[in-house]
């Protein structure tokens, strides 16, 4: 970095003193309307110098005498005007260029109203209106058919599920493949003010060319580039403050004391039972809390003491000439959690170089570096410390006046804010590096021979170092606090040291022909990928001095381990286009992908993956010019192939595993040997699947365009394990026998129109997907628990009982079918879905899925003179969460302390029939089995973004050398309007209160470009 930098600096300071300059000044008008055009680039031809139009459609830029000006802006055809000494007067021509775009697909581009196969691309633009910690996050609601839901809003673990077109797999992977500039890796490596592109390949015409790993969809991210000549520098800031967008709300004290006597009575059918005396309770009314006797904790409030501060710091530089050029890329990102010991922190450095040493050879290459550092307390994880405060009553004392911890009755008198502040820290560092280098060359204008070469390195380590902390309790009659005992008791180190290697090479050539009528294009190319992984654990405890957590200085006990892997993949591909008159269009794609993941022997390690796609542009014939008025753009396009997943749960799943341990059994002793622990099938292969795509493009009225798809994508060979007797001692092997199915749709559609000097744009995107398994052989059906897979039924649906309202009397129950359970009024009542009377297992049933149904987003912006303004809005119609737990269940304990939240009060008694809950219990028993009572309508509507901004008049910024300056405001997760229970978010698949929240957050930003 060191010697980067004033290298940037000097490439400036050089291009100042070259330039011969002079002022050039205009205005640009509509060529129909003759209104200024506002926001209209206006920039150097061949450079990437330029400034925007201000509000009057008036620009001024600094450039060299006798150079050509690009004039560009969205509905507009560009302009081209040589630089004199006069001022300028250009008038665009209003036109949709948006089919003559070039999309970026498989191992190459292709013009976009060309394309067979489903394919969204989002551009630079359409990510920067949000601000996150995470680059995955910014998918959400943008692509149809890509469901994106964040789990978690945890500093540097909040990347989100992506899912596309459906689940893929049972055990398997279910992720997208994602490239970045062609390499393997994951979206959060890079920052998204360095992205020019992320293009969503989802059906088999466009996937199949990664064959073996493209089975849940491939996700191509295009990093940007330097210009052919000038500097252009940017830089970038965002400040935000994070809060949790639902936490549940606790009962007071009072409550709790006054409730859990409620609960007693109930359990011992007793009307004077209590656990809390009334004078206690009238004590505890009288008298405010003193930290002593009388206590009345938040501890949620008390533990969220976190500042939430997140900022975003990026400098981008672009600069060139004729023969070399550079983008270069610099970012830091700070992010503080709710909890004490929580952050996040990544530097990302990116360098993209390219030269052309000639009209026929050039080289690009990509360097990056990045290292982020996630902290967390060493006691537990921040999810399980929340559920902690969640799950603990007010009447528990925190933390005393003096800083000392309370004796909150939890096992091992373990305390939330404890295991927050002084538990020692969790730390993870992830040094990543990857270098790439391109070399192309064009013999003739039809032939374009590539060869590349990348290696990337990745190193985590992980440290943790539990400390103990103590805990007290109150000494009423001393007016004091007396020690009860250290937490944990014991105090740890743990070291996780990982080193990783990828090597990946390519060779591709690709020719391609044209005349008036025809145009063909073929690819050939192979590639090879090879890594390492090499892991190394120790730990120690019973450390003398916890300001020194070395290895070396630990105690006796001490544990170590380690492991390494190797794997490899191999692959040739093809693909061979074809359009006639832009009217008839088709595509045939295909790999043959060799992977290490499979046995050799048994020739199980090689498979073809094909596809083939056809479009018909049918608004280019004849018979349709008579609507073209209203239409100017319509094709039908359909597709078919097969395509692989090799992302299955083992490394070598045809080769047996053997582990070491006290397993023989001779001479009346257990002696050290190896044993087989799992059966093998040599036979493992890819999982499979076959998709098809039929899907229409429109554009209509020159401002509307609409895409609609429909696909079926049947997944087979799924890896499963057929169960075997207890008595072979072995683990079942994996074997290809599972299918399952995803049919769905999707929806989207773009209108784009001006009125007067406000120019808007809005986006809507609709889509729904239906999975079901078909085939289980041998397999009944698979059993989570809570969850169950069985054909005819959507993977992992919820299983149980069929609640139908509670037992409201002596009489209802007697006149009920016999339950498994002695039940009383106010217990929740199920059905008898056999008919024989009684109510047990064999009455269980399928009662819903999490599967999310009717996704939906609706993006707008809307820019207006200087002011521009972007609304994102996104939900679910149709889904269902499953809450059980801490949280959810009145007075369930786990291994807390029994308590409510305020929801809680909506309990069952004879003058509240309808109540959300069943009677209070002090433990909740069997009203917490399995059913349907505890399925809850999940469906959601987010206003995910609001982002508006302003930019800067130039004529205030210009003699401070800044080329553009917008400054911005914008709130994420403003409010959600949904059915689910108060405190829980609905966009969480958790069914328990162990969660970390998502953020509602609160941006101030600034865009300067120089």
């Amino acid at each position: 970095m060191k010697r980067i930098l004033p290298l940037i600096l000097l490439t400036i300071g050089w291009a100042t003193a070259m330039a011969q300059s002079i002022t050039i000044k205009g205005k640009i008008n509509d060529g129909e309307t003759n209104e200024a055009v506002v926001g209209a680039n206006v920039a150097v031809k061949g450079t990437t110098k330029g400034t925007s139009t201000d509000a009057s459609g008036n620009f001024s830029l600094v450039v060299d005498k006798g150079v050509t000006l690009i004039v560009s802006s969205i509905g507009y055809d560009n302009a081209e005007v040589v630089a004199g000494t006069e001022e300028l007067t250009i008038r665009l021509r209003p036109n949709d260029r948006t089919l003559s775009e070039v999309v970026v697909v498989g191992y190459g581009v292709q013009k976009k109203a060309n394309l067979t196969g489903a394919v969204t691309q989002l551009k630079s633009a359409d990510l920067l209106k949000r601000q996150v910690g995470t680059t995955s996050n910014l998918l959400q609601g943008l692509a149809p058919g890509v469901s994106v839901f964040q789990g978690s809003g945890k500093p540097g673990a909040d990347s989100p599920a992506i899912r596309i077109r459906g689940i893929g797999s049972i055990f398997s992977s279910q992720a997208p493949l994602i490239l970045i500039d062609g390499i393997v890796s994951s979206l959060d490596n890079v920052d998204a003010n360095a992205i020019e592109s992320i293009t969503v390949l989802k059906d088999a015409a466009s996937t199949a060319i990664y064959g073996s790993r493209a089975a849940n969809g491939v996700v191509l991210v295009r990093t940007k580039r330097g210009g052919t000549g000038g500097i252009k520098v940017g830089y970038n800031v965002f400040v935000t403050k994070q809060e949790a967008t639902n936490i549940p709300e606790k009962v007071s004290a009072v409550e709790h004391m006054e409730l859990s006597n409620v609960a007693q009575r109930n359990q011992t059918g007793n009307p004077n039972a209590f656990v809390f005396s009334q004078a206690l309770i009238d004590k505890y009314k009288n008298t405010a809390p003193d930290n002593l006797e009388v206590f009345d904790n938040d501890w949620v409030k008390l533990l969220f003491t976190n500042s939430g501060l997140m900022q975003n710091h990026n400098i981008t530089v672009e600069a060139g000439s004729e023969k070399a050029s550079l983008f270069a890329s610099v970012s830091y990102l700070n992010q503080q959690g709710l909890i004490p010991n929580n952050s996040f922190n990544r530097f990302d450095l990116r360098l993209n170089p390219d030269i052309r040493f000639n009209d026929k050879f050039r080289v690009t290459s990509v360097l990056f570096y990045n290292q982020s550092t996630r902290t967390e307390p060493a006691g537990g994880t921040p999810e399980f410390i929340i559920r902690q405060a969640i799950g603990l009553p007010a009447t528990g004392p925190a933390k005393f006046g003096d800083g000392m911890y309370g004796d909150a009755g939890q096992s091992n008198r373990r305390n939330p804010l404890g295991q927050a502040e002084s538990s020692g820290l969790f730390q993870v560092t992830r040094p990543n590096m990857m270098g790439k280098v391109t070399f192309l060359y064009t013999p003739i204008k039809s032939l374009e021979i590539e060869a590349s070469a990348a290696r990337e390195q990745w190193h985590p380590y992980a440290k943790r170092f539990q400390k103990n902390y103590n805990v007290y309790a109150p000494n009423i009659a001393n007016r004091s606090y007396d020690l009860v005992a250290p937490y944990p008791g014991t105090n740890a180190l743990s070291e996780r040291d990982t080193t990783s290697y990828r090597t990946t090479l390519l060779a591709q050539a690709t020719y391609t022909y044209r005349d008036t009528k025809n145009e063909i294009k073929f690819l050939v190319g192979a590639q090879t990928e090879e890594g390492t992984n090499r892991t190394l654990n120790a730990s120690r405890s019973d450390f003398i001095n916890e300001e020194l957590p070395y290895l070396s200085l630990g105690g006796a006990n001490r544990d170590n381990s380690g492991g390494a892997n190797e794997y490899a993949l191999a692959g040739f591909y093809g693909r061979v286009n074809y359009a006639f008159q832009d009217k008839y269009l088709l595509e045939v794609n295909g790999r043959y992908d060799g992977s290490s993941r499979f046995s050799q022997a048994l020739n199980r390690q090689w498979g073809f993956f094909p596809s083939a796609s056809a479009g018909w542009v049918f608004s280019n014939e004849k018979f349709f010019s008579g609507l073209s008025s209203v239409i100017s753009f319509a094709k039908i396009r359909a597709s078919y192939g097969t395509l692989g997943n090799q992302g299955v749960p083992e490394l070598y799943p045809f080769a047996g595993t053997y582990n070491s341990g006290n397993d023989y059994y001779f001479n009346n002793a257990i002696n050290q040997g190896l044993a087989l622990t799992d059966a093998v099938n040599a036979g493992t292969t890819w999982e499979k699947s076959t998709q098809f795509d039929l899907g229409v493009d429109f554009q209509l009225l020159k401002g509307l365009t609409i895409t609609a798809d429909y696909y079926v994508r049947k997944i087979s060979d799924i890896l499963m394990r057929r169960p075997i007797p207890g008595y072979v001692g072995l683990n079942p092997a994996l074997l290809n026998l599972g299918k399952m199915e995803n049919r769905g749709w999707e929806l989207s559609a773009t209108y784009r129109n001006r009125i007067g000097g406000l120019r808007y744009d809005v986006t809507g995107v609709l889509s729904d997907v239906r999975n079901k398994v078909t085939e289980l052989p041998g397999v009944p059906y698979i059993d989570e628990g809570l969850l169950r897979s069985a054909e005819g039924y959507a993977l992992r649906s919820y299983f149980g009982y069929q609640a139908i309202g509670y037992f409201q009397s002596r009489e209802d129950i007697a006149s009920s079918p016999t339950h498994f359970f002695n039940p009383a009024p106010g217990d929740i009542k199920y059905a008898d879905l056999n008919g024989d009377g009684k109510v047990n297992n064999d009455d269980r049933t399928f009662i819903g899925n999490n599967f999310p149904r009717y996704e939906y987003s609706i993006n707008a912006n809307l820019a207006y003179g200087l002011f521009d303004l972007n609304l994102f809005g996104q939900g679910v119609a149709r889904k269902e969460n499953y809450i059980s737990g801490t949280g959810a269940w009145p007075f369930f304990a786990g291994d807390f302390i029994p308590s409510l939240l305020s929801f809680h009060k909506d309990y069952w008694t004879p003058e509240n029939p309808n109540a959300a809950f069943p009677r209070l219990l002090p433990a909740i028993g069997v009203n917490g089995t399995n059913s349907s009572f505890w399925v809850k309508n999940s469906a959601y509507f987010r206003l995910k973004n609001v982002n508006l901004g302003v930019r800067v008049p130039d004529n205030l910024i210009r003699k401070l050398g800044v080329g553009s300056a917008r400054f911005y405001v914008s709130a994420q997760n403003l409010f959600t309007l949904t059915p689910f229970w108060k405190g829980f978010d609905p966009e969480i698949n958790n069914n328990t209160a162990e969660f970390y929240p998502l953020m509602k957050t609160y941006t101030v930003g600034l865009n300067l470009k120089f």
